[in-house]
């Protein structure tokens, strides 16, 4: 408002250096006020319209100053934020990228013989060890036991599974005791005791329908 200010002074100084500063003479032959009250006598309606039209004048200019001075001063009338939708869309990419690259590192161990409580990728690897170490290798830390495991991550119903979440069951004991990776059209892959190495099985099938107690998710 300050860089107006004396343009606005100078303009005010200006209408009335008719009346007021200039000599009268002048003031007889040039002065709008003058022409102003002349016409007023003669024709009223005139005078009113005339002032009507010098106000109106007048209150655009000042307008037009103020306007740009208050775009001037706000700085973030015509920034627009990012949609929410769009951001939402490449979070839920980035997701979904990082549940492919765990399925695919899952894939890798196929085949590895299952020992209970190992944890060496060559000798043998048990449900638990093998989740976290395929996490491991996507940067996500998990705790050793599938019990640990089921106890952190984000809760997650059987209907809205992502691919690389978590699927657990309780098997030997109460509670969490077998894990593995949910890779989509429900099915998932873990180290199985039963089938004595790393594979692939379905939720679909009676076992496991009947053992599921949960999943939760990892990915961020």
């Amino acid at each position: 408002m300050k860089k107006y200010r004396m343009p606005i002074i100078l303009l005010i100084l200006f209408t009335f250096s008719f009346t007021l500063i200039m000599p009268a003479t002048v003031a007889m032959a040039a002065s709008p006020l003058n022409t102003l009250t002349q016409t007023s006598s003669a024709n009223p309606k005139n005078s009113s319209s005339s002032f009507n039209l010098l106000n109106v004048l007048i209150g655009m200019l000042l307008g037009n100053l103020l306007g740009k001075n208050n775009i001037s001063e706000n700085p973030n009338v015509n920034i627009k934020p990012v949609p929410l939708q769009e951001t939402d869309s490449k979070s839920a990419t980035s997701a979904s990228a990082k549940g492919d690259a765990i399925i695919a590192t899952a894939k890798t161990y196929m085949g590895v013989p299952y020992v209970f409580g190992g944890e060496s990728p060559t000798s043998g690897l048990d449900c638990s060890s093998f989740t976290q170490l395929v996490m491991k290798k996507n940067g996500i830390t998990l705790p050793r036991t599938a019990a640990e495991q089921y106890s952190q991550g984000t809760p997650i119903d059987k209907e809205n599974l992502e691919i690389g979440d978590l699927v657990f069951f309780t098997t030997y004991k109460p509670g969490a005791s077998h894990v593995g990776f949910y890779m989509g059209n429900q099915q998932f892959i873990h180290a199985s005791s039963a089938a004595k190495q790393v594979t692939i099985s379905s939720l679909d099938e009676t076992y496991y329908t009947e053992h599921y107690i949960g999943s939760r998710r990892y990915i961020k």
